[in-house]
């Protein structure tokens, strides 16, 4: 039987082992930590399952809803009861216009009457139906057009905060087509890019209706229990993988034990990646390396629920200019049918970006202090959480900066021409969403077998 192991236990080793199992394939995964499921981590936390990590995916990108389906789960997804966030930014809370697309207003009128943007910044994005975009390029950032289309008012206090809050990058150093390829598509349609946008959304033929987020009720980590349930017998925890070196026309995976392989799935983050590979191709590694990562944190709070005011809302978002610790904030007992239920309060505060390592030099109570004082500012929250807890990710929040596809691109042509056999999958290549890892998952898995159909 064709033998491939799976370095990395998240989702992207995850579904690509289970994908391989299903076709026949031995499979061992190896999986670093005692846990599998990587950024997906459910923890029980007064009382209900909370998640440290992503706490929901994408509807309108199958590949989640998929893998749920297989593993009997689709049935019992839910869309989150409040959908509508707002904004800290100029020392006061704003409503987020309800007509945008990924912080980008579609509606000029609407975002004049929310007193978010100034009258000189709304004349600024008025120019965009009627100016040529004569600056376009193949590979800009997301900043670069918001800026020149829209103005700075607009990046910094709506287009910034949002795109920012979904990888703690900096838009201005994110690429467009690599970045958010979901709004590079949407750009494509007018000089305009507002009516661009108008037209992607109307041709695109969503359901408004529809929910954009799903969920598990008991935590993603539900599906990460069932993928587990499936690989059961396949998965080695608490292992260090630290080379894979060729021999005899296989490969060898050298850790605790050596396995033997016919082709290797890397699933670890990139700087992890390159670390197992240096030995067995530098110039793959140094590509690797050069893949920057940002770290962050999630503090989740509880609250008595008569002690704290309801709250309008799923949650906020922070301008990078206010120089606040926290970039957003879940209201999670409002966004969350099945958490506001409960007799108390939780609420979810991410912090750290990926130019601002403040959280990392604060330990965990001095960390809680902080993001309360910083709470009573914004929302007036006075009283004493019931409990508290603190996650840190760092270095887990790959960025894709001006050149990210070109260098993935090479990685992928050195891998296929120098060490054949060796496949690198995740949220470093080719988008963050956890489908998106699941895609990525299926090319690899396709890679796989087109390799061992000609060479075994």
């Amino acid at each position: 039987m064709r033998k491939v192991v799976v370095i990395g236990g998240g989702i992207s080793g995850l579904s690509a082992a289970h994908q391989l199992l299903v076709k026949g394939y031995d499979v061992t995964i190896l999986e670093a930590s005692p846990r599998i499921g990587g950024k997906i981590f459910t923890m029980e936390f007064a009382g209900m399952p909370i998640d440290t990590g992503p706490d929901a995916f994408l509807e309108r990108e199958p590949e989640m809803k998929e893998l749920c389906s297989a593993l009997g789960l689709a049935g019992e997804l839910v869309a989150p009861v409040s959908q509508s966030a707002k904004i800290w930014v100029d020392g006061a809370l704003h409503t987020l216009p309800k007509s945008q697309f990924l912080g980008i207003p579609l509606d000029l009128e609407e975002l004049a009457s929310l007193d978010l943007i100034s009258p000189e910044g709304i004349q600024t994005a008025q120019n965009d139906f009627t100016n040529e975009d004569t600056g376009r390029h193949e590979d800009e950032t997301v900043g670069s057009l918001i800026r020149r289309r829209l103005g700075d008012e607009v990046m910094d206090k709506l287009v910034g905060p949002l795109l920012g809050g979904i990888n703690a990058g900096d838009p201005d150093k994110i690429s467009l087509r690599a970045g958010v390829p979901y709004l590079a598509t949407a750009t494509d349609l007018d000089f305009s890019l507002i009516r661009s946008i108008k037209e992607f959304v109307r041709s695109s033929d969503r359901d408004p209706k529809a929910p954009v987020f799903l969920t598990h009720p008991d935590g993603l980590s539900k599906i990460i229990d069932a993928l587990g349930e499936e690989l059961k017998g396949k998965i080695v925890l608490n292992e260090n993988v630290h080379s894979v070196v060729q021999e005899k026309g296989k490969w060898i995976v050298q850790g605790r034990e050596n396995l033997e392989a016919n082709a290797v799935i890397l699933s670890t983050p990139a700087y992890v990646s390159a670390g197992i590979l240096r030995n067995t191709n530098n110039e793959v590694a140094k590509l690797l390396s050069s893949i920057n990562y940002a770290s962050m944190a999630f503090v989740l709070f509880a609250f008595p629920s008569g002690a704290v005011e309801p709250f309008d809302g799923s949650g906020f978002l922070v301008a990078k200019s206010e120089g606040l610790l926290m970039t957003a904030c879940s209201w999670s007992s409002s966004k969350w049918g099945h958490l506001g239920k409960d007799q108390k309060t939780f609420i979810r505060v991410s912090a750290g970006r990926v130019d601002d390592d403040r959280v990392f030099n604060l330990d965990d109570g001095e960390l809680v202090s902080k993001l309360l004082d910083e709470l009573s500012l914004m929302v007036g929250l006075k009283a004493a959480p019931s409990e508290s807890q603190v996650v840190r990710w760092p270095k887990s929040f790959p960025q894709y900066e001006v050149g990210h596809t070109r260098k993935v691109e090479e990685i992928q042509k050195r891998l296929q021409r120098e060490i054949p056999g060796i496949y690198v999958a995740g949220a470093a290549f080719n988008g963050l969403g956890l489908s998106a890892c699941i895609r990525d998952a299926r090319i690899n898995v396709q890679k796989v077998e087109n390799y061992l159909e000609k060479n075994t």
